[in-house]
């Protein structure tokens, strides 16, 4: 199991106080009068860039300060103890996405994949109770049953399941999902979606995103569930290009989150 963080974020507007929800059952359906703000990257948050700041300040420069950074666990530049400790500091929640190539098949492969999970969420010392995204390409092929085995397996761990995916009705999770929410709707209504359809034009590789964001809450739904049931929207992606010191370019993503609980429960 993975050990508990006390950790809480010093950066959120929201004042309200709200009872927690149960790690099984996570409330994502809420009305509130605005909008909160992250972004997500595959750079990591204190990587200098050309300019002499770092990529965390590069965000606040040409947006708003986060209320939480969406990070990958694996991969090139992928989330390291260093960068939470960085981060934390800042008073910015984590947004933890897996992205892996396995097979996406079987009930099987998704207890694997799981479990893949929870030893590198051990690695980085994420509590229990966080959410944790699987990322899902829309041209990966993906089933009902592997999305039940890695949702109930995570669960098992500790940790919230969820989902960073395309919920176009014309991707396949769209329909893979909603077949579980008809057949486990138990385990299905406890994973959270992030939503990365659809993206905004006007936000598509933008430079001026300064203090704006959309004013309608308008992410793609599967079927199975509402638009208010989405826990994360991406709405503009690949903004703000700029070489890091290295010479390579970097760029952050846009995200939404209608309801606090999201960040201040299920990130950390």
């Amino acid at each position: 199991m993975a050990c508990r963080n006390a950790y809480r974020t010093k950066t959120m507007n929201a004042e309200a106080q709200v009872a927690q929800p149960s790690v099984s059952e996570p409330v994502v359906a809420k009305s509130v009068n605005r909008l909160l703000f992250g972004v997500d990257a595959k750079i990591q948050a204190n990587d200098l860039l050309q300019n002499n700041i770092d990529e965390f300040e590069w965000v606040v420069r040409n947006k708003i300060y986060p209320n939480f950074y969406g990070r990958y666990l694996t991969g090139e530049n992928c989330l390291t103890v260093e960068e939470i400790e960085y981060l934390h500091d800042k008073g910015c929640k984590i947004a933890a996405v897996y992205e892996t190539t396995d097979a996406k098949q079987t009930e099987d492969e998704g207890k694997l994949l799981a479990k893949k999970v929870d030893i590198r969420a051990l690695e980085l010392g994420i509590p229990e109770e966080t959410a944790i995204f699987l990322e899902i390409g829309d041209d990966e092929p993906v089933t009902r049953d592997f999305l039940r085995g890695y949702a109930t397996a995570l669960m098992a761990e500790g940790y919230t399941p969820g989902f960073k995916v395309n919920t176009d009705a014309k991707v396949s999770f769209d329909r893979e999902f909603s077949r579980g929410m008809q057949t486990d709707r138990e385990v299905f209504k406890k994973c959270l979606i992030w939503a990365t359809s659809p993206t905004l034009s006007e936000y598509d590789g933008m430079t001026t995103t300064h203090l704006i964001h959309p004013d309608d809450w308008m992410p793609f739904a599967p079927s199975g569930i509402t638009r208010a049931e989405i826990a994360i929207w991406q709405y503009g992606v690949e903004c703000h290009p700029i070489e890091d010191d290295m010479g390579k370019v970097t760029t952050f993503n846009l995200d939404l989150v209608r309801n606090e609980q999201v960040i201040l429960d299920k990130m950390f």
